[in-house]
């Protein structure tokens, strides 16, 4: 079900089918820049099982029902289509950005905007990729993967397959290479955290077993990018090959021993990564060079995340320095202080704090004790707009429809 309303300054209580742009602020409006028509930001709320689908372009918002509260949302390779997991729930949802898109002398017809076909229980869904036209979640209660095309989602047109790994439960994470077989964590001696990484096919066969696998002292974080996948660990950054090469990146010499790479971002350059950790900042880890250099360092990052085409990287501390650094060059491109107060203070795993995303003109930032979303413009950081919502804000990502050909 969905519901049509106009932003507001105050809760509706009735549902509104018109649209209005008369409850959007603008903080400042020295800028003629718009954000793309096809452009959406798809929001969970932290108590409520609503979803709201926010068009900066006309200030309106759609109401849509999840099946639970708190979601944790992600956005398709593609980008037309998220993924929603409810880990406590133990359940996986999906939804289509819809419509019929003109494109030149023809249009591209989505399907129906909303909630889409492909949902499925699992045990406790956590971690998340979309590669290579598939899109996979790992369970962490019983070590399986969920994996299904994203071409399916919006007509449920082929299943969701369950994939054994092999190991014992964990908080576990994949990677899918482009010939369909995966790089998975291995539990081994582990407690809690994964020790090592594997590759398997799709129908859970353990592959390359004549190759030597390199066994750190816990993994957490990965990223992939054509036939190599890595893995955050506290023994250096690991690397695995389709081939089922394995090979360590090892850290900084300033890097104190309890100090690793816990989340990881891949880029638009199949040799650099980005490792980031809150008491360092983040950094390029250049695998042909086996480098690790820093794009940022701070004692008090906040948020580290990539463009939708991996060629800018994010970087935002709790104290609100922005910093968007090329891939291609490593040049700073954009830089300078946010002024809004952000939520950054987390207490527990399901804390509600402010979270980023980046379009091509601006960044977004959820303010979830003001129920608010602020778009920033990436070349006037001066320039905001404040959009306010009838939920809390808990996850949010950018979907949109945009076609090359």
């Amino acid at each position: 079900m969905k519901v049509f309303k106009v932003l507001s300054y105050v809760l509706v209580l009735s549902i509104i089918t018109s649209c209005s742009n008369d409850d959007a602020d603008d903080i400042t409006n020295d800028s003629q820049i718009v954000e793309d028509e096809h452009t959406a930001l798809l929001i969970s709320d932290s108590e409520s099982n609503v979803l709201n689908f926010l068009k900066p372009y006309d200030n309106t918002i759609q109401d849509f029902e999840a099946s639970f509260s708190g979601g944790s949302i992600y956005a398709t390779e593609s980008g037309i289509y998220g993924v929603i997991t409810h880990r406590s729930n133990n359940f996986t949802e999906t939804f289509n950005f819809g419509g019929e898109i003109p494109h030149g002398s023809h249009s591209h017809d989505l399907g129906e905007q909303g909630m889409a076909a492909i949902s499925f229980e699992s045990q406790s869904p956590t971690h998340f990729k979309s590669e290579h036209g598939y899109v996979a979640v790992y369970n962490d209660g019983d070590a399986t993967l969920s994996l299904f095309n994203e071409s399916s989602i919006h007509n449920g047109s082929s299943p969701v397959r369950t994939i054994n790994t092999g190991s014992a439960a964990h908080h576990g994470a994949m990677v899918v290479f482009p010939n369909g077989t995966l790089a998975v964590t291995e539990l081994g001696n582990g407690a809690g955290l994964p020790e090592s990484a594997k590759i398997i096919s799709q129908n859970g066969e353990i592959l390359f077993e004549d190759k030597p696998v390199i066994v750190t002292s816990g993994i957490h974080g990965n990223a992939g990018h054509d036939d190599v996948a890595v893995f955050g660990s506290n023994s250096g950054v690991l690397v695995v090959k389709s081939n089922g090469d394995q090979s360590l990146i090892n850290y900084p010499d300033d890097f104190e021993d309890d100090v690793w790479f816990g989340s990881l971002l891949s880029t638009n350059d199949a040799n650099l990564f980005v490792g980031y950790t809150g008491s360092k900042g983040a950094y390029f880890i250049n695998i042909a060079d086996e480098e690790i250099t820093p794009i940022l360092e701070s004692s008090n990052l906040f948020k580290c995340i990539k463009s939708k085409d991996g060629d800018l990287i994010a970087s935002l501390t709790k104290t609100g320095l922005l910093n968007i650094t090329e891939v291609s060059t490593g040049l700073v491109k954009y830089q300078g202080k946010l002024n809004i107060a952000m939520d950054t203070e987390a207490t527990d795993h399901g804390s509600v704090t402010s979270n980023i995303d980046l379009s091509e003109d601006f960044i977004y930032v959820s303010i979830p004790t003001q129920k608010k979303i602020i778009q920033i413009e990436l070349n006037d950081l001066s320039n905001m707009k404040e959009f306010n919502l009838n939920i809390t804000p808990y996850q949010f990502k950018i979907l949109g429809a945009h076609f090359d050909h």
